[in-house]
């Protein structure tokens, strides 16, 4: 049987590290910002302030989660092709 290695640290860094900036963008360049945080986590919003911040966290989420698979899947590819 064949000896298993260790993924190499990049390979899990780099997804996180992607998804983590494009939250971060999303949510710099979309109102409320990181407000929108404090705001859903500590707060009751009401209002159109309720809705940005749902819009805000929604889309850095989800835009997030893509870059973090997509990233995923090419260190993965990466990776695979490293070690033949």
């Amino acid at each position: 049987m064949a000896e298993r290695t260790r993924a190499p640290v990049w390979t899990w860094i780099l997804p996180l590290l992607a998804g983590t900036l494009v939250f971060s963008a999303v949510l710099i360049s979309t109102p409320p910002g990181f407000a929108a945080l404090s705001d859903v986590l500590f707060g009751q919003p009401r209002g159109p302030n309720a809705e940005a911040a749902a819009y805000a966290l929604g889309a850095a989420g989800t835009l997030g989660l893509v870059a973090l698979l997509a990233l995923a899947a090419v260190c993965w590819l990466a990776a695979r092709l490293i070690r033949r």
